[in-house]
């Protein structure tokens, strides 16, 4: 197991009283459900945020304005059963659920998505074979065809870069979405952001 913050659990019970009064409830929900589905999980303290162990970090909480993510660090394994992933917030590995109100939350769900989280985490992710050769979907082509300052920095970017924004664009289920995500991904191009580099959620 990877080293963890010792002062992780004080960390994390100051991160949740600071939170908006909405945020607090659903992150002590959230941690509690963490805990019940993997009762030896260690907590730490990662990017400033709540994170939760396995062998490795497996689970994230972050809260934000108007809500707060769950995220999976190998949730590209889980089998979503329940259709409770965000469509707008997935990079390669990762999976996050959003939050807004306690009352979207359904315990049982949360907890069997947890379950197999830890039991991912133990057993190890499944090897994939990778494909060398970015297949880049038409949309964000022509996008990168007309900003000559983004290609360059596209074309430029390691594999595994390329790969996480064509993902990006091409796992959106609705066009709507595709067009919010490649505005996003364009204007990161253009700084030459890569996409882990932007991404919290």
């Amino acid at each position: 197991m990877a080293n963890v913050n010792l002062e992780a659990q004080i960390l994390i019970d100051n991160y949740i009283s600071n939170l908006p009064e909405f945020s607090q409830e659903i992150c002590k929900i959230l941690r509690d459900c963490i805990h019940t589905a993997n009762p030896e999980v260690m907590e730490d303290w990662k990017w400033r945020i709540p994170c939760f162990n396995g062998s490795k970090l497996v689970i994230g909480i972050a809260g934000f304005k108007k809500h707060v993510s769950l995220t999976f660090f190998n949730g590209a394994q889980l089998k979503d059963k329940y259709n409770l992933f965000s469509d707008d917030c997935n990079a390669q590995n990762n999976r996050i659920i959003k939050f807004s109100s306690t009352t979207e939350i359904n315990k049982s769900e949360l907890i069997d998505y947890c379950k197999e989280a830890f039991i991912i985490d133990k057993i190890g992710m499944k090897k994939v074979t990778i494909n060398k050769e970015v297949t880049v979907p038409e949309l964000l082509q022509n996008a990168l065809n007309n900003n000559l300052k983004a290609k360059e920095n596209f074309e430029n970017m390691a594999y595994t870069y390329r790969k996480e924004y064509a993902q990006h664009i091409t796992e959106a289920k609705r066009e709507t979405t595709k067009l919010k995500r490649l505005e996003k991904v364009i204007s990161n191009l253009e700084k030459n952001i890569k996409m882990h580099e932007q991404y919290k959620c």
